[in-house]
Formats: C-alpha cells, sequence, structure tokens
C-alpha cells in the first residue's frame, strides 16, 4: 500500500485546524453576545444621581419646602432623574456656600446674585418667574412715618445681606453716620413679625408679602427688579442644562405644571437668560464676599 506524499498529509491536518479553530471562535462569539443580552437582567442599570435645587431662604424653610417639593417633583418626572430640595436657614449660610462656588445643581434666586453667579462663576440662567418685583420700606399702620431719614438711629428689621431688602435698605440710607439700628431676621415673615410685635419700628420685604399682613403700611416702594431667575451651574452638562430650561417652561404649558403653579400662588414660568439680568449684580457692590 503507498503512503500517500507527506505534503497531502499536512494540508488535510492544517485544513481540519483551521476549521476547529473558526468554530471556537464562532462558539465564542455566539456565548459573548448571549452574555451581554443578558446582562440588563442581571444588572439593572444605575440610577442616575439626583439633581439639587437650592433655594434662596426668602420665607422660612418650612413654607419653601411646602411650595416647591411639587416643583422638584415636576421637574424630575419631566427629566427622568430625580431633583432634590436644597434649602438653608439663613442669608449668611446661603451666602457662604454661594461664595464657596455653590456645590449644588440648579438654583432659584434673586436679580443681584443671579448675576453674580453668572458674572463671576459661570453659571447659566435658564428660566424666571414672570414678572418684576419690588421692596417696601413699611411701619405699623398706626405709627406714622412719612420719611426714611425719620428712623435714623431706630430700629429697623430686615433679612441679612445679600437679601434684597437689606441691598435697598443700604440705598435708602446712603449717608454711612445716618444710619438706623438694624435688627437682623431669619426671613422676610420675621421682619414682619419684628414690627407688629414693636422689637422693630421699621422693616423692608418684598411688596407682595405687605398685603398678607393686618396692620402693616408701605412708607417707600422701590423701583422693580427683575423677579427671581434659575439658573445651572457650569458642571452641568449642556444636554441636562437643555433639558432642565424646556421642563421649566413647560410648566404653564401642561395641566399639572399649571395646576401647580396655581396652587402654590407661583406665577408662570419663561424663558430667560443670561442678559435679562445684567448689571443687577452692581446692587452687591460692598457687600462681604463680593
Amino acid at each position: 500500500i503507498r503512503r500517500p506524499p507527506r505534503s497531502t498529509l499536512s494540508s488535510s491536518s492544517a485544513a481540519s485546524d483551521v476549521y476547529k479553530r473558526q468554530r471556537l471562535a464562532s462558539l465564542l462569539v455566539s456565548a459573548f453576545a448571549l452574555l451581554i443580552a443578558t446582562l440588563p437582567a442581571t444588572f439593572p442599570a444605575q440610577a442616575k444621581e439626583p439633581l439639587q435645587m437650592a433655594i434662596a431662604p426668602f420665607l422660612p424653610e418650612a413654607e419653601l419646602e411646602k411650595a416647591y417639593t411639587p416643583v422638584v417633583e415636576y421637574l424630575g418626572r419631566r427629566l427622568g432623574q430625580p431633583v432634590e430640595l436644597k434649602l438653608f436657614p439663613n442669608f449668611l449660610s446661603f451666602w457662604e456656600a454661594t461664595r464657596g462656588g455653590s456645590d449644588f445643581d440648579i438654583v432659584l434666586d434673586s436679580a443681584p446674585v443671579t448675576d453674580f453667579r453668572v458674572q463671576r462663576q459661570g453659571w447659566q440662567v435658564v428660566a424666571r418667574f414672570d414678572g418684576e418685583v419690588t421692596q417696601s420700606l413699611i411701619t405699623r399702620d398706626d405709627d406714622l412715618i412719612l420719611s426714611p431719614k425719620e428712623l435714623v438711629n431706630e430700629r429697623v428689621a430686615v433679612q441679612p445681606s445679600p437679601s434684597v431688602s437689606a441691598l435697598v435698605l443700604y440705598q435708602l440710607f446712603p449717608n454711612p453716620v445716618q444710619q438706623p439700628t438694624l435688627v437682623f431676621a431669619q426671613t422676610n415673615r420675621d421682619v414682619a413679625t419684628a414690627i407688629l410685635e414693636g422689637r422693630a419700628r421699621a422693616g423692608v420685604i418684598p411688596t407682595p408679602l405687605v398685603g398678607g399682613y393686618t396692620g402693616l403700611y408701605p412708607v417707600v416702594t422701590t423701583e422693580p427688579l427683575p423677579f427671581l431667575g434659575f439658573s445651572v451651574s457650569p458642571e452641568v452638562n449642556e444636554r441636562t442644562r437643555k433639558a432642565l430650561r424646556q421642563a421649566l417652561v413647560s410648566f404653564p404649558e401642561t395641566e399639572e405644571g399649571k395646576r401647580i403653579l396655581e396652587e402654590q400662588s407661583l406665577t408662570d414660568i419663561v424663558p430667560a437668560t443670561n442678559a435679562y439680568y445684567a448689571g443687577n449684580a452692581d446692587l452687591l457692590v460692598g457687600t462681604y464676599g463680593y
């Protein structure tokens, strides 16, 4: 019997090895594809990190929490990402957090501090509450005062700077040697209470709050400023920032959003840009940390 030539045996064996390797590679690819397909069921997708929305402490924490919890819950549903409230007990703690760079993602703030964030920290304005707001120097309606000059050396209650009320008060008393004695209060509600209880002769609060108290009289009302603005941290990516803008301006466009605004006595939320608040940070000149 003649043996096949060596070259024939070598070619046949090599072809067999190639086939086996190709078959093994095909099996491995199929197994890997099956593993990838089952991973989502075995390891669910990780939940998105919550966004934090801070609010300037112009009202008591409990009041802000009640009013804005439905707002952040609505935003979370629109974004598909949780949004949490971050509140502060007073303006001193809020300003310290703001000066330090603000470790939150979105904030609702007054016009001067909104512009400060834009100019100094690179934040982006995305929306605002519609309208403008004024501040009023108020006294009890049984205490006739016709001019701020009558309050030099008198006790005047106000939230600490950089609340808009404090910034306005400094403008009402520009002479450094003719100043009232300041009584600092945690919130605008505390300012009104201090006046009604006789612990201060006057105070400065946002004009819309005056009508909620019996026995208060506005002596002077200031020029209007842009209403509260929503701005977003530079640490938030562009896609999320755009989604936040869309979610905020959808409030007056959806039934759920309109209901929330009405129930919480909030004005419509409308689009806004950095330019709308430009120049308002000038009110902060002289403020510690500005």
